[in-house]
């Protein structure tokens, strides 16, 4: 790794993570929000692409291309990252990703091409990116995903929270976030309760991935998930229209103006806390993954 690439890759990861916690005594429990919106590209994803373009530097010794397959927050961490590395990014981006990531995506430098409907498929991406001579990052499998959150994100939370979490939800996409932040939990605390949410019918609570919720897994199992599920004690399923009504609930309850995820993320505590799972008076953690500002349209149009 040449002393220019070393230097830019300090000042990425620099940037990136220390992001604030934000609690709230709310459903009769304390409710903490860590906010990865605070992150440079307004997502947590920023973490894991400075992660895994280290990484891949590292091992290879020297990079010109990356790419990646994502709903669209990884997609534009990758193109941030990358740019500041100089290096070329072809991201392979869902059709259905909302358009203000894409146009983002673009503005940072990326090369966005879509994918899924009448797009490439995931395996044609794949065959693409070898083609034109880039790294597939490869996001759903790649361990510093993982680890990302496991020495980062987890690490912080338990700092912001005085090693007081009884219970940890967040949205199962990738796995990383929820597998990484878990796995500390776990090993530092021993009885947290780790929650995953999906989207109803998914294919990881054993359906056939009905709903669609963004940034979220609902078709696949994804090979970081299942290799770490041992930290995720329940999973609690959530419709789309459910997890915007929770954008808006949150948005009302604490002034914040968190994505879909996390709505979602809001449900599922607030199920666990009726059904008597989470008693009254816990300490609950809720990574916000992204900004409402990202989904405007699927907002307006579905009233959260």
């Amino acid at each position: 790794m040449s002393s220019s690439t070393a230097r830019k890759l300090l000042s990425l990861k620099l940037m990136v993570g220390s992001t604030p916690t934000k609690c709230y005594r709310i459903l009769g429990v304390e409710v903490c929000f860590k906010l990865e919106y605070a992150n440079p590209t307004g997502s947590h994803k920023d973490r894991i692409a400075v992660y895994m373009i280290e990484a891949a530097i590292r091992e290879q010794g020297s990079l010109d291309c990356v790419a990646e397959v994502s709903s669209g927050n990884t997609a534009t961490s990758v193109a941030w990252a990358a740019g500041v590395l100089g290096l070329k990014s072809i991201l392979f981006v869902e059709k259905r990703a909302s358009e203000v990531k894409k146009s983002f995506i673009r503005y940072l430098g990326g090369i966005l091409v879509e994918i899924g409907d009448e797009g490439l498929s995931r395996q044609e991406a794949i065959e693409e990116a070898a083609r034109q001579g880039c790294l597939l990052l490869d996001q759903n499998s790649n361990e510093y995903n993982h680890l990302a959150h496991y020495e980062g994100t987890g690490v912080e939370l338990l700092h912001d929270m005085n090693g007081d979490i009884d219970v940890f939800v967040m949205g199962i996409g990738t796995g990383g976030t929820i597998t990484g932040v878990g796995r500390r939990l776990k090993e530092e605390l021993g009885n947290t309760l780790v929650v995953g949410v999906t989207p109803k019918g998914s294919a990881i609570a054993g359906g056939g991935g009905a709903d669609f919720i963004e940034g979220l897994s609902s078709k696949t199992v994804p090979p970081l998930f299942n290799r770490y599920r041992r930290y995720v004690d329940r999973i609690v399923e959530v419709g789309e229209r459910e997890a915007i009504e929770g954008v808006g609930l949150v948005r009302k309850l604490t002034g914040l103006l968190p994505g879909p995820s996390t709505g979602a993320a809001f449900q599922a505590l607030r199920k666990l806390v009726e059904d008597g799972v989470v008693d009254r008076g816990s300490k609950a953690a809720i990574i916000v993954a992204d900004r409402a500002s990202r989904y405007l349209g699927l907002l307006a149009r579905l009233g959260g």
